[in-house]
């Protein structure tokens, strides 16, 4: 008897202190997997209005959504154009108004909102998303229905709605988040165009320094762009002051592009006049502190506008903003 408690004596402390050990080696392992750094998957790809690194895949997977704001002067300061992805002016009666494609970044207040004119779904029809506006003559609305654009007006009231503080018309607001919401589901845009990469040289056929441009966009509205090579941006002016945003931000964009287009009459409405996108012409590109003319060619309605060189390249853009200018032939243009 005395043999057998010898015997399972030593076994007990083996077995205890392999126990011990296993636990130890547990606690060891927990310490270095909490201590062991953390790794991140890398988002691959880029935005395809701007040529920005993709931050969110959810943003690269929704649908572009176009509104049109106000540029009277009692509209000013707007609000949200600092987070869109590709801005168009057009010469509305007497003034202009901004075609304003959102994509990759939000806004949490975005207008004034305004009304619809003949050249807008030519315009945004290529990008597949819906086009908010405030509303619009029964003939112009007749336009926009046969186009095939999904529209989004301020009928829509969980989407746009009138602001404490301004006057009408200049009045209607809305947002990103309620944008893209009321868009729901669907294909993110085709690509605006090549943007430049990471360390690639800028070096289209024909290009020139240019460090400043002026231009009337509308007979009483003078805009202006100087470009800050500090920031890599194109700084606005609009009738000889900064065109502030609400917030404090400066529009600035990465690129400007001046597409002359041909404006024509609606029939049905003579005070109204549009540029005819469809098309071909001539255009100069800005990127870069530089500028180069350049021929632009919109095949149908539904097809991205094209921009290439004088030796038919097409011409890259910096990755970031793009402003449009829809300008009349023959309206000059001053560059420094």
């Amino acid at each position: 008897m005395r043999r057998a408690i010898a015997l399972v004596t030593p076994l007990l402390l083996a077995l205890t202190a392999a126990c011990g050990g296993g636990e130890k080696a547990d606690r060891g392992r927990a310490a270095r997997a909490q201590d062991a750094p953390t790794t991140t998957v890398a988002i691959s790809g880029t935005f395809p209005l701007t040529g920005m690194p993709v931050t969110d895949p959810a943003k690269l997977n929704r649908q572009a959504v176009a509104v049109k704001i106000d540029n009277n002067a009692a509209a000013r300061p707007q609000a949200g154009l600092e987070a869109a992805d590709v801005i168009y002016e057009e010469f509305t009666e007497g003034i202009t108004r901004f075609v304003v494609v959102f994509h990759s970044s939000d806004a949490a207040t975005v207008g004034p909102v305004r009304s619809v004119r003949p050249a807008d779904p030519a315009i945004v029809r290529p990008l597949g998303g819906p086009l908010v506006f405030s509303g619009g003559s029964g003939t112009v609305l007749g336009v926009v229905n046969a186009s095939g654009v999904r529209q989004i007006t301020e009928n829509a009231t969980d989407t746009l709605k009138r602001r404490a503080g301004r006057r009408a018309p200049h009045n209607l607001y809305t947002t990103t988040e309620a944008m893209v919401r009321k868009a729901g589901a669907g294909a993110p845009p085709p690509a605006l165009s090549p943007f430049l990469g990471r360390g690639q040289t800028y070096a289209p056929a024909g290009a020139s320094p240019a460090t400043a441009l002026s231009l009337a966009p509308a007979p009483s509205v003078r805009a202006a762009y100087q470009w800050d090579a500090s920031a890599s941006v194109w700084k606005r002016s609009t009738d000889g002051r900064p065109h502030m945003l609400e917030g404090g931000a400066q529009i600035a964009p990465r690129n400007v592009i001046v597409q002359y287009t041909r404006y024509s009459t609606f029939a049905q409405d003579r005070k109204v006049r549009y540029p005819e996108v469809v098309g071909s012409g001539d255009a100069v590109v800005f990127v870069n502190g530089t500028q180069v003319k350049a021929t632009w060619t919109k095949a149908s309605p539904t097809a991205v506008t094209t921009f290439v060189d004088s030796a038919g390249a097409p011409i890259p853009l910096a990755p970031g903003q793009t402003w449009v200018h829809l300008q009349e032939p023959g309206s000059p243009v001053t560059v420094a």
